[in-house]
């Protein structure tokens, strides 16, 4: 046994493999048995899906993640081909679920960070999302741009009617939530009550 309550094989003095002891035991090996290259494969292949599928766990218990995200953070520690079969299983389980993920969070930054769509959906990208998953769940949101706005020029910039470098500020605040330009100009002027736009 490791220090990590690992089985270690050995084979003529020499360290081959470590694993998991389900592993082990599943495979009927006992002190002295004969093992072939492709048996010893198999097993190294065993021990890496088992691996990869308690660091998942692992992982999935402290916050939820993407197949994407899963499979990525797996194969820093894991075999590529091990950290894709452990999420497909999480997939299984119902632990990891793309689509709740993106209607999720799209309801999130929409609702609490009052972001934009751009915004929206550059998140949703980054967290490696399809772009039919990322347009299906854009198309649940029911809030509006221009609330939404108006909402964080009274919380954040309530100044903006009399300093125009505050109006400067909200303005580009507002572009950086992923608002559009035209968007942005339209509630910066109803906030200020100008007849024009920014």
């Amino acid at each position: 046994m490791t220090k990590r309550g690992r089985v270690a094989l050995y084979g003529d003095d020499e360290f081959l493999l470590s694993m998991h002891p389900d592993v082990f035991a599943a495979s009927g090996l006992s002190v002295g048995s004969e093992v072939d290259g492709e048996r010893l494969a198999g097993l190294a292949a065993e021990a890496e899906l088992k691996k990869a599928k308690e660091r998942a766990f692992s992982m999935l218990s402290g916050r939820e993640y993407t197949s994407s995200q899963l499979r990525d953070r797996l194969a820093r520690h894991v075999d590529p081909e091990a950290a894709g079969q452990a999420v497909e299983r999480m997939e299984e389980l119902g632990l990891v679920d793309d689509d709740g993920y993106a209607e999720r969070y799209a309801r999130e930054l929409s609702e609490r960070k009052h972001c934009g769509l751009l915004r929206i959906r550059q998140e949703l990208r980054q967290k490696g999302l399809s772009a039919e998953q990322i347009e299906w769940a854009v198309s649940l949101l029911d809030a509006d741009p221009q609330e939404q706005m108006l909402e964080v020029l009274e919380k954040k910039y309530s100044a903006a009617p009399e300093d125009e470098a505050v109006k400067r500020r909200a303005y580009n605040a507002l572009l950086r939530l992923g608002h559009r330009p035209s968007d942005v100009r339209r509630a910066l002027a109803r906030f200020c009550g100008a007849t024009e736009e920014f």
